[in-house]
């Protein structure tokens, strides 16, 4: 018999070839330049990637009490993993997500300007949730809400 059948009881044809060290090295070079460039841009693209994620679709949830909104005022929830921004006018309380459309920065409410103010970028946005100025791509989408007895609920 062969030599080689002896040392492989398996057969001639799963022989494997030995790497070499240069052949080794060079694996291990790709692969860290691998995992270096994945390291870096997965993190950059998630950052760059616009943040728009919604909750489940729920029907109308009760999420403040009237009195908790002076008029002028505004406040920040959380429904169903969703943040949004409740906004008290003198005609009516609207809901906004919370969530910029530019990177997902968490938006405030301006009462001295009435105007919705994204602190990361200066995106600014009108009482109706559109664009004014800055990088925003879109306006904030907005939610109905319905007042009654005294209790505000919203859909999703």
């Amino acid at each position: 018999m062969n030599n080689i059948e002896e040392q492989n009881p398996i057969g001639p044809a799963i022989l494997k070839k030995e790497m070499s060290r240069r052949d080794f090295i060079d694996w291990v070079i790709k692969g860290g330049i691998l995992a270096t460039l994945s390291g870096m841009l997965l993190p950059a693209l998630a950052y760059l990637w616009p943040v728009m994620g919604h909750g489940p679709k729920v029907d109308m949830e009760e999420v403040a009490a009237l009195e908790e909104i002076p008029v002028g005022a505004s406040k920040k929830i959380v429904l169903a993993g969703s943040a949004l921004l409740l906004i008290r006018t003198p005609q009516e309380i609207k809901a906004f997500s919370a969530i910029c459309t530019h990177l997902g920065c968490v938006v405030d409410w301006d009462g001295r300007k009435h105007e919705i103010v994204c602190p990361c970028h200066a995106g600014v946005f009108d009482l109706e949730g559109r664009v004014v100025s800055g990088p925003p791509p879109r306006p904030l989408p907005s939610y109905l809400v319905k007042v009654i007895n005294g209790k505000i609920y919203i859909k999703l």
